[in-house]
């Protein structure tokens, strides 16, 4: 399904269009185009496409890996739909799949953690070849942003990929085995420190070195999820990092941070 937006009044895919003018301009950025939504399919996974409806050459490219929040109805691949259509709108194309673990399967304990942990990488890749493949996006110019367990699978690509020029990581936590353990497991004492041996060098804050500056932290001061610590842990990761805090906000976030994002990500690619 292929649906073109004109940007002009905010109201959900699939019924009329997605806005991106007013924030444009409340940012400074002329309107530049409509911008075309395509549902697909990647594999078995579910994503959406947003390019300009009239693209050119040398476009920016973004992936865009949701959260984990059940039982919000943002918790998949429409998180992030109105903002791809923003920056979409500034001359990018962006590429949103659905994610599947922890979403679709919990966690069990086991090493099957960790190689689903690998398969879910192995889509997020997918998706992001996808996105270099598209029609004049330039390699040289793309970005990943996620939130939650988006940031964290973000993290990995973007450590691993030397292609990716920026990455936004919102409200992630350092390791894997912490959150599976928290809210699925909870482990006996004595088998915490096996279980979180199973994901030695995949754990996100053993993978945020490569960016530099050009990663961005982003989290929250009243964060249920995120501590302090978990903070700490990923400024000592990589010190040159740009980070903030949003004192008042929760995990979710909201528009200061996404405005912040935007910036951010439209300087570091160029738009």
């Amino acid at each position: 399904m292929k649906l073109i937006y004109k940007l002009m009044v905010p109201v959900a895919i699939g019924a009329a269009v997605l806005t991106g003018t007013a924030a444009s301009a409340a940012a400074g950025h002329p309107h530049r185009d409509a911008v075309i939504v395509e549902d697909i399919q990647l594999g078995s996974t579910a994503a959406y496409v947003v390019r300009p409806a009239h693209p050119g050459r040398h476009l920016a490219g973004v992936l865009y890996l949701h959260w984990f929040e059940p039982p919000a109805s943002t918790q998949n691949r429409t998180e992030f739909l109105a903002e791809a259509v923003e920056i979409a709108s500034h001359g990018a194309v962006a590429v949103l799949p659905d994610l599947t673990f922890p979403w679709q399967g919990d966690p069990i304990g086991t090493a099957a953690d960790r190689a689903n942990i690998e398969a879910q990488l192995k889509a997020v890749g997918e998706a992001y070849r996808f996105l270099l493949a598209q029609r004049g996006v330039d390699a040289g110019r793309t970005a990943v942003v996620g939130h939650d367990y988006g940031a964290m699978y973000g993290a990995i690509l973007a450590q691993r990929t030397p292609a990716v020029r920026a990455a936004v990581l919102m409200a992630p936590d350092a390791t894997w085995a912490n959150w599976f353990d928290t809210y699925w497991l909870g482990l006996p004492d004595d088998q915490k420190a096996a279980y979180r041996a199973l994901f030695a060098g995949l754990d996100p804050v053993d993978n945020v070195s490569r960016l530099g500056s050009r990663l961005y932290l982003q989290f929250a001061g009243r964060d249920q999820f995120v501590p302090p610590e978990t903070r700490a842990a990923f400024a000592a990761a990589n010190p040159t990092a740009k980070v903030s805090l949003y004192d008042r906000a929760d995990h979710f976030l909201a528009q200061p941070a996404k405005d912040d994002r935007l910036a951010f990500v439209e300087a570091q690619l160029g738009l």
